[in-house]
C-alpha cells in the first residue's frame, strides 16, 4: 500500500532534540512481540486506509519494582464497541476471536474481554485490570464518514463496485489458467469396456491433458458399440467478452476513490507532454501530501502518538510529552533531477571528470555554463 508507506515515511521523530535516549530505547521494542513504535504505527495507517478503524490496546504494570507500558494493535475482525451510554456514546470495546465466526454470537463472560475506552478525561474508569494485576485500555481510531456514527469506513469505500469487477475479473483469468473454466472435450470411448476399465482410461487421460501447462479437460463416456468408432470431440474454448482488456476507467474510479494519483501507486502509463516528469511527480506529490498525508499523520499524532506518551509519563514517570513528536516525511523524487550540473561545476572539474588536462587557471575556474542576471533556467521536462 503505497499510501501507506508515505504516510509511515521514515518513522516518529523528535523536533525539539535529536534524541531521547530512554524514549528511542523504549520505543525500539513496544511489546512482547518485539514489535517497534513504527511498526505500530505502519500498521495503524494501514488498517485506517484498508478497514477504516484501529484499535490500539495499551497495557500498564509493574515488574518487580519497575514498571512497564506495552501497545499493541488488536485486529479489527475481534474488536466491537459497546453498547451506548445515555450520551449516545460507547465507553468500550469487546474484545474476542468469537467475532470472527459467522451466525449470531452467543457468548458467556469467558469468552470476550471488555476493555475501557480511552478518552484522557477520567482515568479511574479507563484501565480495566486483569488476573496478572496489569491495566489495559484501548484507543480507537476511525476514519470517519458522514452516516456512520460509531466505526469508521476505508475511504475507498464509494469504489466498492469496482473492487469487485477487479476481483473478479483477476478470478476469472486464475480459474482460466486453472481448467480453462469449460470442459476441453469429450472422448467417447466405444468398446467392450467395464466401467472400471473405463475409468482408468480416462483417468490416464486426464491426467496428460490436464493440470499446469496442459489445455482443457475432457470428459469420458464409453459405449459397447465397435472400438473403431472411438472418437475425440474437441470443444471451442475462447468466448466473447473476456477480462483480459479489461476497462482502465475501472482502475482510475478505484485510485480516485482512495484519493490518490497513479503515479504514487506505482503506475506508469503514456503521458503527454508535461506529465510524468520530475517536477510534475513533486506537484502531485504536493498536492497528495498537503490533502491526504498530512492530515491522517497530524491525526494519528494527536489522537494516538501524544495520549501515549502520557501515558507514560504518568505511570513510568518519564518526561517524554516535553518533547513535539512528528512523522518524518519521504518524497518520491528529489530535486537532483532537475540541477544542471554544467552550472555549479568549473571548466576544470569538469575536464577532469573526463580526463582531459586542465585549462589555465583564469579559463578553467570558470563554470562550464555561465547564468547572467537576467537569465533563468528552467528546469527540463522528462518524459521517458
Amino acid at each position: 500500500n503505497s499510501k501507506t508507506q508515505y504516510s509511515i515515511g521514515e518513522g516518529w521523530y523528535l523536533k525539539n532534540i535529536e534524541k531521547d535516549k530512554s524514549l528511542n530505547a523504549w520505543a525500539a521494542t513496544v511489546n512482547k512481540k518485539g514489535q517497534s513504535l513504527n511498526d505500530i504505527l505502519r500498521s495503524v495507517f494501514d488498517n485506517l486506509y484498508t478497514a477504516g478503524n484501529a484499535y490500539i490496546e495499551i497495557i500498564r504494570g509493574k515488574f518487580g519494582s519497575s514498571k512497564f507500558v506495552k501497545v499493541y494493535l488488536n485486529s479489527f475482525l475481534d474488536c466491537r464497541l459497546s453498547m451506548l451510554e445515555d450520551n449516545d456514546t460507547p465507553i468500550s470495546i469487546f474484545k474476542s476471536p468469537e467475532f470472527r465466526k459467522k451466525g449470531v454470537w452467543n457468548m458467556s463472560s469467558d469468552d470476550f474481554v471488555e476493555l475501557p475506552l480511552y478518552t484522557g478525561s477520567s482515568i479511574g474508569k479507563e484501565w480495566f485490570k486483569d488476573s496478572k494485576g496489569n491495566e489495559h485500555t484501548i484507543i480507537h481510531l476511525k476514519n470517519e464518514i458522514s452516516g456512520y456514527d460509531y466505526y469508521g469506513m476505508p475511504s475507498s469505500v464509494s469504489s466498492l463496485p469496482q473492487q469487485i469487477l477487479e476481483y473478479k475479473a483477476a478470478r476469472y483469468n486464475i480459474d482460466n489458467f486453472d481448467n480453462n473454466l469449460v470442459i476441453g472435450g469429450v472422448i467417447v470411448l466405444q468398446g467392450n469396456l467395464t466401467t472400471d476399465e473405463a475409468d482408468k482410461l480416462g483417468n490416464k487421460i486426464i491426467q496428460q491433458h490436464a493440470g499446469d501447462g496442459k489445455r482443457g479437460r475432457y470428459v469420458i463416456l464409453t459405449s459397447e458399440a465397435g472400438i473403431e468408432n472411438s472418437k475425440v470431440i474437441p470443444f471451442e474454448k475462447q468466448r466473447d467478452g473476456d477480462f483480459i482488456e479489461f476497462d482502465k476507467r475501472i482502475e482510475e474510479k478505484i485510485i480516485s476513490a482512495n484519493n490518490w494519483d497513479a503515479f504514487l501507486a506505482g503506475i506508469h502509463r503514456q503521458s503527454s507532454l508535461g506529465s510524468g516528469g520530475s517536477a510534475y511527480i513533486r506537484s502531485i506529490f504536493s498536492i497528495k501530501n498537503a490533502t491526504v498525508i498530512q492530515p491522517i499523520q497530524a491525526y494519528v499524532i494527536e489522537k494516538f502518538l501524544n495520549p501515549l506518551i502520557q501515558i507514560c509519563d504518568s505511570w513510568m514517570g518519564t518526561k517524554w510529552s516535553e518533547h513535539e513528536v512528528g512523522i518524518k516525511p519521504v518524497t518520491p523524487i528529489s530535486f537532483l533531477g532537475d540541477i544542471d550540473v554544467n552550472a555549479i561545476i568549473t571548466k576544470n572539474e569538469g575536464r577532469s571528470v573526463i580526463g582531459l588536462t586542465a585549462l589555465d587557471q583564469v579559463e578553467g575556474s570558470s563554470f562550464i555554463k555561465q547564468q547572467t542576471k537576467n537569465s533563468v533556467e528552467q528546469p527540463a521536462i522528462n518524459n521517458e
